[in-house]
């Protein structure tokens, strides 16, 4: 019988968050504490951007204004 082997990347994703949960130096930690804040706070302002069942309108100006761009 053949031994059941892991994917490969389902054991690469593993150990890529095993590390980040256990980090070893100073350095690392540091990164992970920064990934973990961007986390927060893209997640509180998609839950502020789109608290309610609408979406908010978005015309050509706005994207032009966002972009740098002059309208047409």
């Amino acid at each position: 019988m053949a031994e059941s082997r892991p994917h490969p990347v389902l054991s690469s994703l593993g150990a890529f968050v095993r590390a980040g949960l256990r980090p070893k130096t100073p350095l690392a930690k540091a990164v992970v504490f920064v990934l973990c804040l961007k986390l927060a706070f893209v997640v509180g302002l998609r839950l502020f951007m789109v608290s309610g069942e609408t979406r908010p309108n978005v015309d050509e100006a706005a994207v032009a204004r966002l972009l740098g761009v002059a309208p047409r």
